[in-house]
């Protein structure tokens, strides 16, 4: 009997237990299909759509875009990543400095003029019709080390067998941007707006790196020269002894001077200026 007495009791305990897990079973379907209806029944977990440009195709880097290259595409705001673009107006005619894969949202950081980042090639923010050109540099040349990418220089020269007298150094060449210290590149894109109304479209002095860091013992610096001034200036570090001098950010005035020239002569580097 006893027996008998404990087999009904536990039959009605599993009874609740089951009943109770029923319970817990379908409240949390409905907790799962509340969330789903949240979230847009699961097209749009990422919250409103927004209208970004991609490619329809495959580009390379180096490619100059064009219209038949490009659509725009709703998609989640929260799957778009930074730097979206949200019509193809803005992108064409721009060149690409990175692989884009069919099907990708275009940004602006794979494009020429977007934020510049450590690894990125130097040929990619020289502007258009100059030259990268680097130099050799010490403590003293460069400034006791304090030059930063981004920095405008005046640079003259001392010849090893000057051809006319000279009251001192001579000057090469002024307002000259310093494009990288070592590796370290300038990180802010060349058109920059004035906010001014002179229909000026582009500052000319661009901002230090922004996360650069003095680098004392470089050896070497690149500037932003035009083909004339990169002759001129090598011709004149093989020549003799050249020193940089940094300008107040900003300043673009003229030194007064009027720029050496450096020739070669019978196999001996001499000045005229």
């Amino acid at each position: 009997m006893a027996r008998t007495m404990t087999s009904t009791a536990a039959g009605r305990v599993n009874r609740r237990f089951l009943f109770l897990a029923l319970i817990l079973a379908a409240l949390s379907a409905v907790l799962v299909y509340a969330a789903i209806s949240d979230s847009g029944g699961g097209g749009s977990v990422g919250g409103s759509d927004v209208s970004v440009v991609v490619a329809k195709e495959q580009i390379p880097a180096g490619t100059t875009l064009t219209s038949d290259m490009l659509t725009t595409r709703e998609l989640p705001s929260k799957a778009v990543g930074a730097g979206s673009l949200p019509s193809s107006e803005t992108v064409v005619g721009q060149q690409t400095v990175q692989f884009i894969e069919a099907g990708e949202p275009v940004l602006s950081s794979k494009l020429v003029g977007g934020a510049v980042r450590p690894g990125d090639s130097v040929i990619y923010i020289v502007p258009e019709g100059m030259r990268a050109m680097s130099i050799n540099v010490n403590q003293v040349i460069g400034v006791g080390g304090l030059v930063l990418p981004g920095d405008h220089v005046d640079i003259f020269w001392i010849p090893d067998k000057p051809l006319t007298d000279s009251e001192g150094a001579m000057l090469l060449a002024e307002n000259i941007e310093v494009l990288a210290v070592e590796t370290t590149l300038v990180d802010i894109a060349p058109t920059v707006s004035t906010g001014e109304d002179d229909g000026d479209e582009a500052a000319q002095d661009r901002v230090r790196g922004s996360e650069a860091e003095l680098i004392p013992n470089a050896a070497t610096m690149t500037l932003v020269l035009t083909p004339e001034l990169s002759a001129r200036i090598f011709c004149a570090e093989s020549g003799g002894s050249i020193r940089l001098a940094v300008r107040q950010f900003g300043d673009d005035s003229s030194t007064g001077l009027t720029p050496a020239t450096c020739v070669i002569l019978a196999d001996e580097e001499v000045t005229q200026p």
